[in-house]
Parts: structure tokens; sequence; C-alpha cells
């Protein structure tokens, strides 16, 4: 690997490579060695290597928001027109005395009809950060804690929710079994992260190089510019950076180890960690199951007194160890038995087994049951209508094409997003009212014609291994001699996650 060992938990990376390939060996390596309890120094020059460059390069190009501008109005294709070697030695130099520039202010909406702010940075300040990102993940991934979903790899929310399932279904049979939650919610959670002591988390995670320290804290302190007018920041991580959501995990790293500890994950290094688990059991410590995703986060435990007392220990724990302020109106401990938990877009309840034919097969025990959460799906089908409308406008019957194709890829982005769920219903919905509002379009588009236009699936030339057998009948277009039509949800059919998350796949 050509590290040099310094004492017996210090590693120097001495690295020479220039493939993608000895790259991904390398991020093996500071897995692998971060797992063990190492610290590393030398990584700078493993960013500034022409391999991570080049690898920042492609990652940030493939990137839709690549085609945005920072405040130098400088855009990705600028820089992809440079010599190669002119580049990268432009990125080297950038590194050796690195003064990155404020980001530019941007407001998205969000679904609660507030705006939030987002930071461009400059292109060749993301590429830097990717480059900082691709050395210092692997260190941190080693010692993140295991049921943290949140900007992860190969990790999503429909995991966190597996997980969720699993923890109340595996204590169906007990009386300890978790039907008890918190839900947490921090008040602006990345916007008043403490710069020093993410700083303090990031040396403790193992990165001992104080120049990636350096390049980091610059980073945050770069501030932004929102109508020609400069504002510092001394607080928070600039959303819309590519650093970010990995600090963010760092920040909220030890809380996650804090609850985890308690019961779910008593040792980092415990070898026997079922053993462990059982030990706190018969000692009468109530179990704690903790998930989190971003800021959003859960703990389930099997008591109410057990989930208030959790409550008020988190709040001093968020306000003293984190500098952060847990919001008491919107932490609610809530009973799954009967209200279930609002998370990631699904509710979680623990309800009794639906009846099969099979009365052997009845009982009595709650099991865990995720279902789509209806009213903010509401809100994303009312968006998609407006895609839909948006047909009308089209004047030719090609544009007319691309837009429904643009509706049938958001139509299977929802689907796939609810199929581990309990989504017959949320399928139903979607597709009722997407056909409601296609026939409305079709009607002023095609008033003489518009019956006619109603196909079966089956005979679309568009996705027709999706729609291979389906008679269901569906709006279309007549392009080019073929039937180009509207999708349905229901084809994507529920698909049951067994594990939440393979933690050796990493």
């Amino acid at each position: 690997m050509g590290d040099e060992l310094r004492g017996e938990n210090l590693v120097h990376l001495n690295v020479r490579f220039s493939t993608e390939t000895e790259l991904k060996k390398i991020q093996d390596f500071l897995y692998e060695k971060s797992g063990q309890g190492v610290s590393f120094t030398g990584l700078v020059e493993a960013m500034a290597n022409e391999g991570t460059i080049v690898t920042a390069v492609h990652n940030i190009k493939s990137n839709k928001g690549s085609r945005t501008a920072g405040v130098d109005k400088m855009k990705m294709d600028k820089y992809l027109q440079m010599p190669k070697d002119e580049l990268i030695l432009l990125i080297q130099s950038s590194f050796r005395n690195y003064r990155p520039k404020p980001a530019r202010r941007e407001y998205i909406e969000k679904s609660n009809g507030k705006k939030r702010p987002l930071g461009i940075p400059t292109v060749l300040d993301r590429i830097i950060q990717e480059c900082v990102r691709i050395i210092i993940e692997p260190i941190c991934e080693a010692r993140f804690y295991p049921q943290s979903y949140g900007f992860r790899p190969y990790r999503a929310q429909k995991h966190a929710i597996r997980g969720i399932i699993n923890v109340i279904n595996a204590g169906c049979k007990s009386p300890d079994q978790p039907v008890w939650a918190i839900e947490g919610d921090i008040k602006g959670c990345f916007d008043n992260i403490n710069h020093r002591l993410l700083l303090q988390k990031l040396w403790r995670i193992g990165i001992h190089d104080k120049r990636v320290l350096k390049i980091i804290s610059q980073m945050l302190k770069a501030g932004y510019m929102e109508n020609d007018l400069f504002h510092a920041t001394e607080l928070g991580t600039p959303q819309g950076g590519i650093l970010s959501p990995l600090l963010s995990n760092v920040y909220l790293n030890d809380f996650d180890w804090y609850v985890g500890r308690m019961y779910m994950e008593p040792h980092r290094q415990c070898k026997h960690k079922g053993n462990d688990t059982r030990r706190l059991k018969w000692a009468g410590v109530t179990p704690k199951y903790n998930y989190r995703y971003a800021d959003d986060w859960v703990i389930l435990t099997s008591t109410e007194k057990e989930a208030l007392r959790l409550k008020r220990v988190l709040t001093k724990y968020f306000r003293n160890r984190m500098k952060l302020e847990l919001s008491q109106e919107k932490t609610y401990v809530t009973d799954l038995r009967t209200n279930g938990i609002h998370f990631l877009g699904f509710v979680v309840k623990a309800e009794r087994k639906r009846k099969t034919p099979d009365p052997a097969t009845w009982t009595k025990h709650l099991v865990g049951k995720p279902l789509p959460d209806m009213e903010r799906l509401g809100k994303k089908i009312k968006k998609l209508l407006e895609e839909v409308h948006r047909i009308e406008l089209c004047q030719k019957v090609n544009v007319q094409a691309a837009q429904i194709q643009y509706v049938n890829s958001v139509i299977m982005g929802m689907a796939q997003y609810l199929q581990t769920s309990i989504c017959s219903r949320a399928y139903h919905a979607i597709d009722r009212r997407v056909n409601n509002a296609a026939l409305a379009v079709w009607k002023k588009l095609y008033p003489k014609r518009y019956n006619s236009m109603q196909v079966p699936l089956k005979v679309l030339c568009n996705l027709p291994d999706r729609h291979k057998g389906y008679d269901s009948k569906t709006f279309a277009v007549w392009v080019e001699g073929n039937w180009f039509g509207i999708t349905y949800a229901f084809i994507t059919h529920s698909h049951y996650e067994s594990k939440p998350f393979d933690q050796k796949m990493t």
C-alpha cells in the first residue's frame, strides 16, 4: 500500500496511484484500518492525486447540478474544455493555498410552503469538496453507527423502515415489544452545527491530518452571497455543498452511539453482540432501538415511561453536548398501537396480523406494518397532476410524447418508493387521479375523438416490458404509427424487503 506506520494506531498515507481501480483499493484499505481504530495523516496528497481529481470531475460532471454556476459564473463545461494537465495543476495548486469562494444563495420550496436556503459553491470548490469526500468517506463510514441510513452508500429509506418493522416483529411474543416511539425533531439541525465541535469529532473519528481539518474549516466559514451582499457563516454546514451530508453524519454519529450503546449496540467492537444485548435484557434494562435518516430519527422502546424519560435525557444531551435544540412541540412520544409514527413518507403501526384463510396462522400478536403517508402522498400527487395538465400546452404530438414520458418517470419513481410498504391503496389513489386529469386534458386536446384514444396498456410502444399483458386502458397519443401513453402505478408490484441492510456489503 505504500503506507508508513507511525505508532500502532496512526498511519501516514504515503501512496502513489493513477487509476480508479487503485483508488478503490486505497478506499477499501482506509475503511478496513479505520474499523480497527486506526487514525490517518498524509491525506491531502491522496486528495490532490491525479486519480482522485479525475474521479471527482467525473462524479460532478454526471450530476445535473454541474450545469449550475457559482458566484464566479463558471460552469463545469469551462473546466472540461481545459487541457487535462492544466486542470489538474489548477486543482492541485488550489489545495496548496485553499481559499474557497462564498456560495451563491438560492431558495427552494419545501413541502410545508416555507423556503429552504441552498448554497451553490463554485465548480472549483465542488471539485475540491468531492476530492476531500472521496478520501475521508471510507474513514468515517467504518465508524458510523450501523442504523444510520441517510446520505450513505448503498443505503436508502426502505432499509430504515424495514429495520423498524423487523424490531417490532422480533418482539411480538415478548412483553417487552417496542410499541412506543420517540419521533425526534432537531430545530434547524444543519443550520446550527457548531464548527469547533464538528472539527473535534472529525479528529476523533480518525482524521489527524491538520491540513484537511483546515480545508474543511475554511469551507464551513466561506459564507454566502445574496443580492450582491456577503454574509459570514459562523454556524452550520452549507446546504448544497457536496461535503455537507457527510459532515452532518459525522456530527450526529455521537448521538447515534450514545443511544445505541444503551441497548442495541452495547460495544463498538463487541465480538458477541447478541450475548451482550441478552445480558442487558436480563439485567432489566428496557429495550431501546434507534434509527436515523439525516436529521430525522426514531427511537423505539417498550414503555411510555421510558420514552418520556428518554425525551427528557435527550433534550439535555442535545443542548449541552451537541449545542442543538430539540423541538419540544414536534418531538412526539407515540403509541404505535393507536397512532403510528410518521417517518420518511411512511406511517409505521403495530397492529394485529391480517387473517388468512388458514385459521392456524391467526394470532393475537402485533406486527409492524408500513403504510404510505397518505397526507404527504396527496401533496406529491398534486404536483404530478400539474405535469399531466402540462401535456395540453404542447402543440406538437412528439412534444406531448416527451411530456408523457416525463409523467411516466414520476409515476414509476413514486411507485418504487412506496413498493416496500402496504401500498395498494396508494397506487389506486395515484392511478385514479392521474386518469381523471388525463381525461380532462384529452377532452381539451381531442374533443371529438378522446374516447378512441383510450387504448390497452399492452399496445403501447413506450415501456413495452412494463406493459406486457395488461388490458387496462390508458390515454395515449398516436406518434409515427405507434401509441404512446401514460403508465399506471399498480404495475409496480409491492416488494417485501426481508433484510434492512447487509452491513458487509459496503
